[in-house]
């Protein structure tokens, strides 16, 4: 089983995280990829290639662009990426061996590097994206400093993800967005808030205080809640003992605190309790998702429960639903 490239590439991203997307075609004149950048993102083409950084900060960039190699030559393509690296950087290192890796539609490697510049020593990401149908290869090239590798990082990691094939992938495998996924969305899907992507044949009920979501084969059970962003310190709180009074145990967090991410541009906090129950010899797992955005009038929550069987055919599914939540 190939690993999870975020995983891999921060080891920290074991939650999703805030992104209000645009979203572009690459190459623009015969689009073989779509990839999504934050909104408050600056995009320059030029001559073919696409330059991306956050607006405020020049310091951290991606570039992406064609390879000549193609995916039956992958060492090739793999010596071309590298020396269009070494023609800026000098004192180059890099990892021992590239992270391999699958989005729909296209197959991934992730090659972490070390080197200097004028500016100093730079952190080197390089992100080489083969389509699977046309065997074209992209390089997305991800440069930092260390300062803006550790403010940027978990939205640049997001990005990665975003990396698939041109309308989603292979339509024959039944990959493409439209036909493997449903959005809820509030309050309404023209102007959403809040969207949350979940796998077509789940059962989405919405109710008066959000939606309650159950696999096909009930189980994995999912609620989605929007709370009055004034209930926000006491609500979490309470939401959690009730939970917990379900099972007989439930230990959160393996003792710790939650894992909470800050996306300072779009002013939204993002909380991340994990439990562990179990209940009649049963063990069970429990994510609590918290997303309140300053000064919004909602704040929302997605419980997902199920026990850990339910990994053995649903963990992709309630993987990238709890990553797919965003805020606009």
């Amino acid at each position: 089983m190939k690993k999870s490239l975020v995983l891999c590439l921060l080891a920290l991203l074991s939650s999703p995280f805030v992104m209000a997307d645009q979203s572009i075609n690459f190459p623009e004149n015969a689009p073989q990829l779509d990839v999504a950048f934050p909104d408050d993102w600056e995009l320059k083409p030029k001559e073919g290639v696409l330059f991306a950084h956050p607006k405020d900060d020049a310091s951290f960039f991606m570039e992406l662009s064609k390879l000549e190699a193609d995916k039956d030559h992958p060492d090739k393509a793999m010596e071309e990426a590298k020396a269009s690296i070494e023609d800026s950087f000098k004192n180059v290192t890099y990892d021992e061996k590239p992270t391999e890796g699958e989005n729909p539609g296209v197959t991934l490697q992730v090659l972490n590097a070390k080197g200097e510049d004028e500016d100093g020593k730079a952190n080197i990401n390089l992100i080489l994206a083969n389509h699977t149908e046309s065997g074209d290869t992209y390089m997305l090239l991800w440069v930092s400093s260390q300062e803006a590798f550790e403010k940027h990082a978990e939205i640049a990691a997001k990005v990665i993800e975003s990396i698939k094939a041109h309308g989603g992938g292979d339509a024959d495998k039944g990959d493409d967005k439209a036909s493997a996924e449903q959005t809820y969305s509030y309050p309404d899907k023209d102007k959403p808030l809040f969207t949350v992507d979940f796998p077509a044949d789940w059962h989405v009920t919405p109710d008066s205080e959000g939606a309650y979501v159950e696999s096909p084969d009930k189980l994995v059970a999912m609620n989605v809640l929007l709370i009055d962003q004034g209930e926000l310190d006491v609500a979490v709180e309470k939401m959690k003992k009730d939970v917990g009074a379900k099972y007989e145990s439930i230990v959160w967090n393996e003792g710790k605190d939650p894992e909470v991410a800050k996306d300072d541009a779009l002013g939204v906090t993002a909380t991340y309790n994990n439990g562990q129950a179990e209940a009649k010899g049963v063990k069970y797992f429990v994510n609590f998702v918290e997303y309140a955005k300053k000064d919004g009038e909602k704040f929302l929550v997605l419980i997902n429960q199920a026990p850990k069987k339910a990994l053995e055919t649903h963990a992709d599914a309630i993987e990238k639903t709890l990553k797919s939540i965003k805020v606009k």
